[in-house]
């Protein structure tokens, strides 16, 4: 497979665009302590006054400046980690809680599993968007931002509640999945000859349900990163939403608060001069398409490899039946038929 992925120009060209905008944008936070630069007005050569925040994309400021003199392409650049981190985050928590909780039961009889599945059941048709606004907005509005909590604090309970809301879904599935992998052949014939729970996960189980996982990580991503935009619309901002004489504003610039926080600015002026909104939204769907370019490369990598072992499989079969079949047991037999046998010429 990863032969499969180095020789993909697609993947190859996503994973550097992805690379590069983490790499920068920790960078940014290695070496300027996350700094970003203000230019609250905008003078000509001769010092004249030629512009005042929010200033529009220019040779200086590439994608320009919010109100409060902001320069959006730094500001992007520093959010995105924040904003993979956030979903990677939650992603990888609700895999690894799916996989405590769901290998064991799959384990268990059918009858578990059905009991299991129906109290589930009823959680999967809650709006999750809806359920973490409600979790989260006493919690997370502030009248004075001298009362904000650590930051800390903040971001532990909501990727808590961020998990816990994602959690029925992604372990029903991995329960599935598992339970279909236990009726495979090679699953059958471990647990005969003896083999243990804990050598048939690591040894037969694992293998085969990593490919399954690398998917489930990248739709756990992009539905964490719609959660986020979800919340952001309704003023609920990650990390916390402090409230300001002239409206809210976010405590921490990642992409999806700056979404929320300039879409209030944007329905409020006309769209035509307002790039604010514009530069977090086309942010945002570029990483919304990365992340399902990068997925789709994924499965294909994946199915290829499938292929080629049921290839390698037949072909097994065939060499296997075409020696038993053999006359002369003596007679050699061939993988590649491209290359016939040759008896070497007499010395007469």
């Amino acid at each position: 497979m990863r032969r499969t992925l180095l020789r993909d120009p697609i993947f190859i060209i996503g994973f550097v665009i992805f690379a590069s905008l983490l790499l920068l944008s920790i960078g940014n936070t290695v070496f300027r302590d996350g700094q970003v630069d203000q230019f609250l007005n905008r003078y000509s050569d001769e010092g004249r006054l030629i512009g005042i925040p929010p200033l529009e994309p220019s040779k200086d400021q590439w994608l320009g400046t919010d109100r409060a003199g902001n320069d959006l392409f730094q500001m992007m650049i520093e959010g995105f980690k924040w904003t993979v981190g956030i979903c990677a985050t939650v992603a990888l928590g609700r895999m690894a809680f799916g996989l405590l909780i769901g290998i064991p039961l799959a384990f268990r009889g059918a009858r578990v599993n059905r009991i299991f599945k129906m109290v589930l059941d009823g959680f999967l048709i809650l709006p999750i968007s809806l359920l973490a606004m409600m979790m989260l907005f006493p919690s997370y509005f502030f009248a004075d931002s001298t009362m904000v909590p650590p930051l800390l604090d903040r971001v532990t309970l909501q990727l808590t509640v961020f998990v816990a809301l994602g959690l029925p879904a992604v372990t029903l599935y991995l329960i599935t999945e598992v339970r279909q992998l236990l009726k495979q052949e090679f699953m059958i014939v471990a647990e005969t000859l003896g083999g243990s729970v804990w050598h048939r996960t690591r040894k037969h189980l694992w293998p085969h349900l990593v490919p399954t996982l690398v998917i489930v990580f990248m739709q756990q991503f992009v539905q964490t990163l719609m959660l986020l935009i979800h919340l952001s619309l309704f003023g609920v901002f990650f990390g916390g939403t402090v409230f300001l004489f002239e409206g809210v504003r976010p405590t921490l610039f990642e992409w999806s608060s700056m979404f929320g926080f300039y879409f209030t600015q944007f329905t409020a002026t006309t769209w035509m001069t307002n790039h604010m909104f514009l530069v977090p939204a086309l942010g945002l769907s570029l990483l919304v398409f990365l992340s399902n370019l990068l997925t789709s490369r994924l499965e294909r990598a994946f199915r290829l490899r499938r292929q080629e072992a049921v290839v390698t499989e037949e072909t097994m079969s065939q060499t296997e039946a075409a020696a038993a079949s053999l006359a002369d047991p003596f007679t050699l037999v061939h993988t590649n038929h491209s290359t016939q046998f040759k008896k070497p010429p007499s010395s007469i």
